[in-house]
């Protein structure tokens, strides 16, 4: 069976939208779209109709580069009052082999009433397992015993939190096959067999809020998040200049660096003010405006991080669109430490920070799968077959890779 999924990120600055497929313990991107968000702030759904109208459309834009019908995705909802318990389960091997079906009750008994019916439960993430009191191991399927024991991470987010995003999906008819945080996702984007033994922090900076969440061996175990973000950095700039947010958004997008040392002297804009004015605007000087807002978030950042633990952190990985901003690892290694880096997206296809939650929920997923020995696609068999099938002249390959090779450099 091919492995495909389809990863949502509803994000307050745009929806994204990533379909991929895993061959061969890789992930080839099949499509990938991002439009602008409305009726969303501050992870807030303040007005369901335009954003179920963004939304519609962002999954037309995705179907008409598949050709084939999005019916079900893995769902990334924010971490906001998530909360993150450290639980135990011990079930009975039903065969005397450890199956993926064992590991789903142990799993489930670990999660089992340990939260109150006003949350929800979102994920449970297993730290160890244990058959019959031997050494932990961390995938226990074909080990031979009478007992599974898993020390498991249960996270909860209260219903009223995440329900709204559940019900907008599948008011377009989209079923939901999973649900994940968008920071847990972000690890799944970054993640190293190097990293799932250690303990970092990954920021993400969206549209108008930054997460922070702190990991322990690829598990999130605290997070945090500030009422600042990419759009921050906009209202400046609107501001200084006094521009339109839209015209400010362009210029930074565009035009601007995250620092002002290495902007170019020589190098302007002219744009038209609020006020109808002809202005001139120099690299280096909205640079700086950029710069000083994107420190301020970093310096806010790290402070949150010394709150969130007291342990030493081997890592920091920022993600985000803004971070694709020319000159933003300087900043990233001047404000936090020497073990802090930005995310380089790589996946053909998704080359751009923005995409980190959407494609690492498909990756989170995958793993999920492999663990309790599931097969599982979220496209029919028939459209898969219609696409993979080979034209005698061709010879194509067994991956939908091919098939969309036009969309690769199509990451709006």
């Amino acid at each position: 069976m091919n492995h495909i999924y389809t990863g949502l990120d509803i994000g307050n600055d745009q929806i994204k939208i990533v379909v991929a497929e895993a061959l061969n313990q890789e992930f080839h991107v099949l499509a990938s779209t991002a439009i602008k968000s409305a009726g969303i702030k501050k992870n807030t759904i303040y007005d369901h109709k335009k954003l179920k109208e963004q939304l519609h459309k962002a999954f037309a834009k995705t179907e008409e580069k598949l050709g084939m019908k999005i019916r079900e995705v893995i769902l990334c909802v924010p971490a906001n009052t998530a909360s993150m318990t450290m639980e135990t389960g011990l079930v009975n091997i039903r065969s005397g082999t450890v199956r993926g079906s064992d590991i789903m009750e142990v799993l489930k008994d670990a999660a089992y009433g340990t939260y109150e019916n006003t949350r929800e439960l979102v994920t449970c993430l297993p730290i160890s397992f244990t058959v019959d009191e031997e050494a932990s191991v961390a995938d226990p399927k074909d080990e031979s015993g009478e007992k599974l024991f898993v020390k498991a991470v249960v996270a909860t987010s209260p219903k009223n939190e995440i329900y709204p995003y559940i019900d907008l999906v599948r008011s377009l008819g989209v079923n939901i096959t999973d649900i994940v945080y968008n920071t847990q996702a972000d690890y799944y984007c970054a993640t190293t067999k190097e990293l799932d033994r250690k303990m970092g922090c990954i920021i993400n900076i969206g549209g108008d809020m930054t997460t922070i969440a702190i990991f322990n061996k690829g598990i999130m175990i605290k997070n945090s998040f500030l009422p600042v973000g990419s759009s921050s950095v906009d209202k400046d700039i609107a501001y200084i200049y006094k521009l339109d947010l839209k015209t400010a958004r362009t210029l930074k997008e565009t035009f601007a660096l995250s620092v002002g040392r290495y902007a170019d002297v020589n190098d302007t804009k002219e744009v038209t003010t609020q006020e109808g004015k002809k202005v001139m605007i120099h690299q280096p000087e909205i640079s700086e405006v950029i710069e000083s807002r994107l420190k301020e978030i970093l310096k806010l950042a790290k402070n949150e991080i010394n709150h969130l633990t007291k342990r030493e952190i081997s890592y920091i990985i920022v993600v985000g669109g803004i971070s694709e901003l020319a000159g933003f690892n300087y900043i990233v290694d001047d404000i936090l430490s020497h073990n802090a880096s930005c995310l380089n997206m790589q996946e053909l296809g998704a080359r751009h920070n923005k995409f980190t939650s959407a494609l690492g929920s498909c990756k989170y997923f995958h793993r999920k799968c492999m663990l309790v020995g599931k097969d599982i696609s979220m496209f029919q068999e028939e459209e898969q077959e219609s696409f993979l099938a080979p034209k005698k002249k061709n010879n194509v390959n067994d991956t939908m890779i091919n098939k969309f090779f036009y969309n690769f450099f199509d990451t709006n």
